[in-house]
């Protein structure tokens, strides 16, 4: 599901909320929201209440649309196809092998690997933060070069770019708990 649905889903969740709260107002005898659901609601101004009732009803088909019929994003790789069947592994799994190769170095403090898939194998990016006394070019290509032979060796997937963000210098120690 992507942005534009994620939205979508949230405004038509607060509409049909919104309209069930009033209509439980009116069904417990307070008459205040029935004036509004009639203002609201009140047919005899097609040039409001037709284009309303249209986008409702859109939104509420592409909502089941993605529902039912919406593409998970693709969260796994193929490894193998043999006449026996294929081979999955998950861009989850990859993710936790990359923060488990990554968090190894020393003057790393966090890992937030995220993997995409591409045509010809997957990308990598890798959000770090590290300790003020690395060299961040030396630890990047370290960074890149092994998460690349490791990911190969692991699961045979190639992989075509491997980008590094540090996202932090932390001058702190983590506390240990």
């Amino acid at each position: 599901m992507g942005p534009f649905d994620r939205f979508l889903l949230g405004v038509y969740a607060f509409f049909i909320t919104v309209v069930f709260v009033l209509f439980s107002a009116v069904m417990l005898g307070w008459t205040a929201p029935l004036f509004l659901l009639k203002e609201m609601f009140y047919p005899g101004q097609p040039g409001i209440f037709w284009p309303f009732m249209a986008l409702v009803i859109l939104a509420g088909l592409r909502l089941l649309w993605v529902s039912l019929f919406g593409k998970s994003r693709g969260r796994h790789v193929v490894l193998t196809e043999s006449s026996l069947g294929q081979v999955n592994v998950s861009l989850q799994a990859i993710e936790s092998l990359v923060e488990k190769i990554v968090s190894q170095f020393s003057g790393v403090r966090e890992v937030k690997p995220n993997i995409i898939q591409v045509p010809q194998g997957i990308g990598i990016k890798v959000r770090v933060a590290v300790t003020p006394d690395v060299h961040l070019p030396q630890l990047s290509e370290e960074i890149q070069n092994r998460v690349k032979s490791r990911v190969m060796e692991v699961t045979g997937i190639t992989v075509n770019t491997i980008k590094i963000m540090v996202e932090n210098i932390s001058v702190h120690k983590p506390r240990v708990e």
